[in-house]
């Protein structure tokens, strides 16, 4: 009490209502009456909250190891040369998907009516009488192949007919 009269003193600062702590009881109060406004506390919260479940469900293809190297559907022999090269190529390796890339089926089959492992085919090169239609030449001991071949660069060479001359 203050003498000569009846009042209360001021709380110390240290335990009373600061300045710097009203705003965050005023809050903190705002934040209990929002909460009461919205339905509740923290047990009915609880109680409306969901939960939501994902399931996801992943399909895992096995495919046999090959021996052959996979072919890459799309590319094309831009040129004479490729497409015989890569038909010989694919032969040697035993691999008449790859072979298909640059030749027709006849042409496949034909030259797989024999093994190529280890066949010593020298390539001779393209050319003939119409350009139109280019013939490619291979060598080897004992005789000689030729690829008849039809296309175009941006369509893609392809080998049509395979013919074998012996010496």
């Amino acid at each position: 009490m203050v003498p000569g009269g009846v009042r209360l003193e001021r709380a110390p600062a240290r335990g009373g209502l600061t300045r710097r702590r009203a705003p965050l009881i005023a809050s903190l109060a705002g934040l209990s009456l929002l909460l009461a406004a919205c339905g509740g506390g923290d047990d009915e919260v609880k109680a409306q909250s969901t939960t939501t479940t994902t399931t996801t469900t992943s399909t895992t293809t096995t495919t046999p190891p090959s021996t052959s190297p996979p072919v890459t559907v799309g590319i094309i022999c831009s040129t004479p040369d490729q497409a015989a090269m890569a038909l010989v190529d694919a032969w040697k390796a035993g691999d008449q998907a790859a072979a298909a890339r640059c030749a027709t089926p006849a042409a496949v089959s034909t030259m797989f009516q024999t093994n190529g492992a280890g066949a010593q085919w020298t390539f001779q090169g393209c050319g003939g009488p119409d350009p139109g239609v280019p013939q490619c030449q291979y060598s080897y001991e004992g005789g000689a192949a030729t690829f008849t071949l039809n296309g175009t660069e941006a369509a893609g060479w392809k080998v049509v007919n395979v013919g074998f001359i012996a010496d």
